[in-house]
Parts: structure tokens; C-alpha cells; sequence
């Protein structure tokens, strides 16, 4: 009887001990699961019953269950904007693609600012960012300065970037492509040019042979003396080559060359 009356009392000593053991295991899932790892690259944004409450770096943080942890990648990220249509300012379809290198400064304004996202939003941007600098130039001019059109797209694109919390390290546009009409008659026209630059080229060269030539003949004209001396001059090979071989017909040689009125006198006196 003894014993039964001692279980008895023992018995809320017990319940008591396993309700202990029980809120103990409860307490460490609780503890256990309310701990958040931020890995690093990542930064969190604490919000408690929905209204921001504060940011949190890479480690583990415990968080109450009335919070939520959200976290965004703050590592360098690349937004490629596909090809896509646009026009020129002489109303010309073109397609132009870019390429965006960009980092998370602010987490919790590229968490708030956009309902799409701040990858969706900046990606926006940049194809509007396409399609103004298209619109500002006329084809050639997008072709010849190719190499200027990255400072515009950095120009256009930065404050986007700066509204969705992040900064824009660059951006680049990677391609400028022209359908087949009119990739063909740019090349057209680029051809008539260089045939057009050729041919008045020619036109000079020979201009300036036929002066020359003119210039020799008055030179011949009124100096026989230089006839002889250029065929003197035909006559004498060149380094390395046997001289030529002049035939002369009809009794023909060489020039004669008239004596001046003074040689005249002077021959008669002798």
C-alpha cells in the first residue's frame, strides 16, 4: 500500500517531467529553426509583420516568426537585352543588342522599388535606352560612330540603374545589325562611292599625263637638241639590262640641229 501511494504521488512529479522535456524539445526546433544562414554574396532584408524592420549581411540571424527574411544577390550581374527591332532617324529598321554589367548597392530598393523585379526593370531600360539612341541618328551616322554609341547606352541607362538600387559597372551595345535590303544597298552606295573616288583618280592621273606630255612637246619643239639627247638616252641600257637595238630606215639618223646666227658667223670667218 505503501508503494501504490508513493506511484501515486510521484505521479505529477512525472507529467511535470515530461511537459518539461517536451516545451524543451519544442523550445530547440523553435531555436533551431528560427536561426537564417546569409550566405555570403547575398544580403537579407528583415521585414516583421510586413513593414521593413532592418538589413542583415552574410552569417546567421534569428529571426521571430511575425518576421520574413528575404535576401538578393549584390555580386556583379550580367543583363543581356536580346536583339530586338528599332528604327533610325531616316526611318530605317535596324536591330540593335546590348550587354549590362551591374551590382546591388541598395537591397532593400531593388527588393521595393519594382513589383517585376530589379533584373526586369533595369532590362526595361535598356531596351528603351535602344531604341532613343536609334531614334537620334540617322543610319550612317549610327555606323560611323559605333564606337560612341556605349557611352550613350551608359548615359541613358545609369539613372534607371540608380532607381532600382543598383549601379551600373557598364554597358555595352554588342551588336548593329541591318537586315538584307538594306545591308545590301549600304553596300551599294559604299561601292558607287569608292568606284566614283576611283574613277575621278584616273581622271586626274591621266589629266596629269597629258600635261606633262604637252609640256615635253613644247620643250621639243623649240629645242631640237633635246630630241637627240633623249634618244642618246633611249639608246644607253639601263643597270643590269643589254641597250637597245634602233633601227633607222630612209636615211634617217639623228636630228640635225640648226646653228644659231652667231655659230653662222663665226664658221664663215673660218
Amino acid at each position: 500500500m505503501q508503494q501504490e501511494s508513493d506511484l501515486i504521488m510521484s505521479l505529477p512529479l512525472i507529467m511535470a517531467l515530461i511537459v518539461a522535456i517536451a516545451m524543451a524539445i519544442y523550445l530547440f526546433k523553435f531555436v533551431a529553426t528560427s536561426g537564417t544562414v546569409v550566405s555570403e554574396g547575398l544580403r537579407g532584408v528583415v521585414y516583421k509583420d510586413g513593414k521593413f524592420d532592418r538589413e542583415v549581411g552574410p552569417g546567421r540571424h534569428w529571426i521571430s516568426p511575425r518576421s520574413t527574411l528575404r535576401t538578393v544577390n549584390v555580386n556583379e550581374t550580367a543583363i543581356t537585352v536580346s536583339s530586338q527591332e528599332v528604327l533610325s532617324q531616316d526611318r530605317l529598321a535596324l536591330r540593335m543588342s546590348a550587354v549590362a554589367i551591374v551590382r546591388v548597392t541598395d537591397a532593400r530598393k531593388a527588393l521595393e522599388t519594382s513589383s517585376e523585379g530589379y533584373y526586369t526593370a533595369i532590362y526595361r531600360t535598356l531596351q528603351l535606352a535602344l531604341r532613343d539612341i536609334a531614334a537620334a541618328a540617322t543610319l550612317e551616322e549610327l555606323l560611323d560612330q559605333r564606337g560612341k554609341l556605349d557611352e550613350q547606352l551608359s548615359a541613358l541607362a545609369k539613372a534607371g540603374c540608380e532607381q532600382q538600387g543598383c549601379d551600373l559597372i557598364r554597358a555595352d551595345v554588342r551588336d548593329l545589325m541591318m537586315p538584307a535590303e538594306i545591308r545590301r544597298i549600304a553596300t551599294d552606295a559604299a561601292r558607287a562611292k569608292l568606284e566614283a573616288a576611283a574613277s575621278l583618280e584616273r581622271a586626274r592621273g591621266e589629266q596629269a599625263a597629258l600635261r606633262a606630255l604637252n609640256n615635253a612637246a613644247r620643250l621639243l619643239k623649240g629645242n631640237p637638241e633635246l630630241m637627240n639627247l633623249r634618244v642618246l638616252q633611249a639608246l644607253s641600257g639601263a643597270n643590269g639590262k643589254s641597250a637597245p637595238t634602233l633601227v633607222l630606215s630612209g636615211g634617217a639618223g639623228i636630228l640635225p640641229v640648226q646653228a644659231t646666227p652667231a655659230e653662222d658667223a663665226t664658221s664663215e670667218e673660218s
